[in-house]
């Protein structure tokens, strides 16, 4: 048995934020639609997730393909390559793999101009193992500008 770990995105004091990854080891088992939320500043790109596909020796596995669907209705959603660290479950046989930067395909959004609210998107995942699994997220743009401090009163 395996498992799916959705982690929302959590907004850092420097306004960054960590996105969860989802492991084609974990979802042997899972579900074929999940939901999840996720809290972006406005007006900033963020990743919302990464995905990777890895055999037990750490090598990765052919085939994984991440999809947009239905792309958000208040911005812009990409999925790109690049590289992230896996965080397979301790005791997973894969767990040796998070130890390096292994390649990846990332989620991104962009809210559009100005615009603070929910957006929402669908992606579809194909995992190398055959395993087709969707995915929406429900996402809260908030206001992310920096605010001046009002002036001294005179």
């Amino acid at each position: 048995m395996q498992r799916v770990d959705v982690t929302p995105v959590t907004l850092n004091a420097n306004g960054g934020a960590t996105a969860p990854v989802f492991n084609s080891a974990a979802l042997a088992s899972s579900a074929d639609h999940i939901s999840a939320t996720r809290t972006v500043p406005s007006g900033q790109d963020r990743q919302l997730a990464y995905f990777v596909s890895l055999h037990e020796d750490c090598t990765v596995m052919p085939g994984l393909d991440v999809r947009v669907l239905n792309p958000p209705g208040h911005g812009t959603a990409v999925v790109r390559e690049g590289k992230d660290y896996p965080s397979y479950a301790a005791g997973n046989p894969h767990a040796a793999c998070n130890k390096a930067a292994a390649p990846s395909q990332q989620l991104w959004y962009q809210p559009a101009p100005g615009f603070t609210g929910t957006d929402i998107l669908l992606v579809q995942v194909f995992w190398p193992m055959g395993k087709a699994q969707t995915q929406t997220y429900t996402i809260t743009v908030k206001d992310g500008g920096v605010k001046q401090p009002a002036a001294p009163a005179k």
